[in-house]
C-alpha cells in the first residue's frame, strides 16, 4: 500500500463507515471468535471485502508492547491462513526461490496437535510454537480458525474461544484506534 496524499477527515470516516457496514452485512455468514477471559482491549483486525476472513485483535495493535492475539476466522484452508501469517513474520519473499524456502522453512516446523475448546465443544487444532509466539490452525463449524499470537501471549493451552455475540463494540474500538491514530480523539 502507498500513500500519496492527505485523505479530509469526511472522506476518510465515510470510507470507513462503508467499510463497516460492509462488515455488519457479512458477519453473519463468517462468524468471528474471541478469547475467553480475556482482559485487555478488543477490536475488528482484518476484515476481507470478499468474506473470506475476518478476525477479532487482543491487546493493542498498535503498541509494539505486551501480548498481541489475533483470531482469525475463514473459509479457507486454516493452514495456508496460519503460513502466510507465519510468512508476514518472516519477511516479504522478494523472489520465487526465496518463496520456496520460506514454504520448506513452515513445512520443516515443529508442529503439535492439541485441543481448544471453541463455544464449549473441544476442537482439534495443530499448533506450532515458537518461544515469544506460537500459531495455531483448527476447524470450527466448517470454517477454519487461526490464532496468531506474540510478543509473549497466554500459552495455547490456557485458550478457549467464544463466537463473538455483537460486532458493534469491535467496529467502535477499531474507529477509536483509528481516530488516536489521525490525532482526531
Amino acid at each position: 500500500m502507498e500513500i500519496t496524499e492527505y485523505v479530509p477527515p469526511d472522506e476518510f470516516w465515510a470510507m470507513n463507515d462503508r467499510l463497516d457496514q460492509e462488515v455488519r452485512d457479512g458477519v453473519h455468514l463468517l462468524p468471528l471468535f474471541c478469547l475467553e477471559a480475556w482482559d485487555a482491549p478488543l477490536t475488528l483486525g482484518s476484515w476481507q471485502l470478499d468474506g473470506s476472513e475476518g478476525s477479532v485483535v487482543h491487546g493493542d495493535a498498535f503498541s509494539p508492547t505486551g501480548p498481541l492475539v489475533d483470531v482469525i476466522t475463514t473459509n479457507q484452508d486454516p493452514g495456508e491462513t496460519a503460513r502466510n501469517r507465519w510468512r508476514a513474520s518472516a519477511g516479504i519473499p522478494h523472489s520465487l526461490d526465496e518463496l520456496h524456502r520460506q514454504d520448506a522453512t513452515f513445512k520443516a516446523l515443529v508442529a503439535e496437535r492439541f485441543t481448544i475448546t471453541v463455544e464449549g465443544i473441544p476442537a482439534d487444532f495443530t499448533l506450532w510454537p515458537g518461544t515469544t509466539s506460537w500459531l495455531a490452525a483448527g476447524s470450527v463449524g466448517g470454517f477454519g480458525v487461526v490464532i496468531d499470537a506474540q510478543g509473549t501471549p497466554n500459552p495455547p493451552k490456557a485458550v478457549r474461544l467464544t463466537r463473538v455475540p455483537d460486532v458493534e463494540p469491535l467496529l467502535q474500538a477499531r474507529r477509536a484506534a483509528l481516530k488516536a491514530l489521525r490525532g482526531e480523539a
